[in-house]
């Protein structure tokens, strides 16, 4: 997916935005909405695809920090490497921050594209979109708005976050929400696009659907990733503070509704089909910086993943760890910690090497079994659980079936599954910590460093709390201000 960037004069909260599009002519934001041509919407709708890439790489190897999945040795990212490690996770840096403003630009962009699609109801001729072209858009932008939004609180979780960002300087900072509301937005947002894309049904959409979506090229198709969406959103609303208002069962139910109108097949051959995010090096377009060779000096695996990995009946290691991980050939070290870069990620390799335009998944069949297994425990279906956890265990690990049964404890199934979940989402979205954290086990992650601590969330940047006159307090090993608590 190529793009352009050009500036658009909008602002969130104080901070100014930029969107990519893909528009030699680069039009200004009142151009599109003034005239919102086909040709200028097709270019639009690529840019609200094209930033869900942005940062991406960052957002994955700062939570795989925290989770203490690796780690970055570059030297250049002082204090970046040290804070996930040490604290304190600072406000006013970058190790949170990016994580926060990536996202709400990626949610400016859908809504100034959203905006240009309503006004384009107002052309005539070949220039207007059908009233199916609008659905299938609308259903796209709303699909991509909710995923940055879940990626905004998964990273800030009991802080909450703003929602109604859609505003004027002239209106002031878009208020504060508890973690279930956003959960419960993000959900609406998904369920609206769910039924604009029925509408659409198989009208073509209006603009080029990237690589990484290929099996979703129609809006009846792109239902099953809105689905896979909707159904993770669920889960993660379950063990979310007060999460589901106060009843978890419900939001589980609901996410294995939506598990089946996903693209979920149990089939372990289909464990890596995936919505994925697509890089390239392409000129001007987005490369995936997480690949890099075996004598790269930036990303780094932890050994704990070597030590942890349970064992095959063969003696070897999960099979997982021995996909996902390499020796590396050049030890990297870095002063002022004391773990050294031994082992790399092999994850995005193509072909044994390095490939800076392999995909990133969004979400993949395999996670989508796990979320069936989760779901299914907690409301009862006990049986598809295990089965669902053996499914995994059995043929991306081949491991030995899981000692977990119907009858053992919710404690036991959880270890169970966040052992599964840790190791086939490994360096992909931060899950270990994610998951650590929504079932009260940080405290399982260990330090890896001497007076070192695992962060409990991500702050909110000291732009957001300074537009709300909030001073910052220190929770936990965070530096943060809290907007619902002042």
């Amino acid at each position: 997916m190529r793009t352009r960037r050009f500036a658009i004069a909008a602002s969130l909260a104080l901070a100014a935005c930029s969107f990519d599009i893909l528009n030699t002519n680069q039009p200004t934001q009142g151009d599109l909405l003034g005239d919102p041509t086909r040709d200028k919407l097709t270019a639009a709708a690529t840019g609200v695809m094209s930033t869900a890439r942005t940062g991406m790489g960052s957002f994955i190897w700062r939570l795989g920090s925290m989770g203490r999945e690796g780690i970055n040795l570059s030297g250049n990212n002082q204090p970046d490497y040290s804070e996930p490690y040490f604290g304190p996770v600072q406000s006013g840096g970058s190790f949170g921050g990016l994580q926060w403003l990536d996202r709400y630009q990626s949610v400016r962009t859908a809504n100034i594209y959203l905006q240009a699609l309503a006004n384009n109801v107002n052309l005539s001729g070949p220039d207007r979109l059908s009233d199916a072209e609008r659905a299938a858009s609308r259903g796209m932008a709303n699909t991509y708005k909710a995923l940055a939004f879940l990626y905004v609180i998964e990273t800030r979780a009991q802080l909450g976050a703003p929602v109604d960002v859609d505003r004027t300087v002239a209106q002031g900072p878009a208020p504060w929400v508890t973690e279930d509301s956003v959960y419960g937005y993000i959900i609406g947002l998904l369920d609206s696009a769910r039924t604009d894309l029925a509408t659409a049904d198989s009208t073509p959409f209006p603009f080029s659907i990237p690589p990484g979506l290929a099996a979703f090229s129609l809006p009846v198709d792109f239902i099953k990733f809105n689905r896979a969406l909707a159904a993770k959103a669920n889960v993660l609303r379950s063990t979310a503070l007060t999460g589901c208002h106060g009843a978890p069962a419900t939001c589980y139910a609901a996410a294995l509704t939506a598990l089946g109108q996903s693209f979920l097949n149990a089939a372990p051959a289909a464990f890596a089909n995936a919505a994925n995010l697509d890089f390239s090096t392409a000129p001007g377009d987005q490369t995936n910086g997480l690949s890099e060779p075996l004598d790269g000096s930036t990303f780094f695996a932890l050994t704990d993943n070597i030590a942890d990995a349970e064992t095959q009946t063969s003696g070897k290691k999960d099979q997982r760890v021995l996909d996902k991980i390499d020796s590396a050939t050049v030890v990297q070290r870095l002063g002022g910690i004391s773990i050294p870069g031994e082992l790399k990620f092999t994850i995005y390799f193509t072909n044994g090497s390095a490939d800076a335009n392999h995909p990133i998944p969004i979400i993949k069949d395999e996670e989508l079994v796990l979320l069936r297994s989760e779901a299914s425990w907690f409301t009862g279906a006990k049986a598809q659980a295990v089965a669902d956890l053996n499914l995994v265990r059995q043929n991306s690990g081949l491991l030995p079936p899981s000692t977990v049964t119907i009858a053992s404890s919710d404690a036991a199934f959880i270890t169970a599954l966040l052992y599964e979940r840790r190791f086939s989402l490994l360096w992909e979205q931060g899950t270990r910590w994610i998951d650590a954290r929504r079932f009260g086990l940080l405290a399982t992650i260990p330090a890896d460093v001497a007076n070192g601590n695992v962060p409990d969330v991500m702050p909110v940047p000291i732009t957001e709390c300074q537009a709300r006159n909030l001073a910052t307090k220190t929770i936990g090993d965070v530096v943060t201000c809290t907007p619902l608590s002042p």
